[in-house]
């Protein structure tokens, strides 16, 4: 037998590949697994269990992790700015109030009931930023009561951004009165109990701004 041939058959015998009757080995790489809750929401894997953040018009199932048509879901037409900054204004003059500093090594959370926060940004690129954590406490619309008219801020939930539901200014006589010019602008947010939220602000001329957050 030539020595080429008596090679090939030595390969063969020793990697099984020559046998087309032979059985893939089975991948040992770890599949990532599907979502649940898709295409209408998304997973939440918790320490205290797992659960599905559905979309607006959906529902989580109640007999596993799935997102449902909600059959009573009602699409909205405009959002409820309620008393229009009332009793936001009230914090302005009596508080609770809370100081939160912006940093590139910690969020500081800004999700403290009915508090008057100040919002120190940190300096970056010749204008100032900061990042901060608002753990929603309910299912339902909230509303960030700014001090300016024209920084940017924004929710995010992981990567996703969450659209503002509506923007308004806060009424002058409000503005100018109960408020002292401390607050001026509302954003309205549908956010959803036990989700984590980002809350970015900047990039702005504003070292500072004045904060409000409530759920209606």
């Amino acid at each position: 037998m030539r020595l080429d041939s008596l090679l090939l058959l030595t390969a063969c015998a020793a990697l099984t590949a020559c046998d087309p009757t032979t059985p893939e080995p089975d991948d040992p790489t770890p599949q990532p697994q599907g979502d649940p809750c898709a295409p209408y929401g998304h997973i939440h894997r918790e320490a205290t269990g797992d659960w599905c953040h559905c979309d607006r018009g959906y529902l989580a199932a109640t007999d596993g992790l799935a997102c449902v048509v909600d059959p009573n879901y009602v699409p909205r037409t405009e959002f409820d700015f309620g008393d229009k900054g009332e009793h936001a204004c009230w914090h302005v003059t009596h508080g609770p109030y809370a100081t939160v500093m912006a940093s590139t090594t910690a969020q500081p959370r800004v999700d403290a009931f009915h508090t008057f926060y100040t919002v120190k940004l940190r300096p970056e690129g010749g204008q100032y930023v900061g990042t901060f954590q608002f753990k929603s406490y309910a299912t339902g619309d909230f509303i960030a009561y700014l001090s300016h008219e024209d920084v940017p801020f924004t929710f995010h939930e992981g990567t996703k951004r969450v659209e503002p539901a509506a923007t308004e200014p806060i009424p002058a006589e409000l503005r100018d009165g109960a408020c002292e010019g401390e607050l001026v602008r509302m954003v309205g947010y549908e956010l959803t109990d036990k989700v984590q939220y980002t809350v970015t602000v900047g990039p702005t001329e504003h070292s500072e701004l004045s904060l409000v957050i409530e759920h209606l």
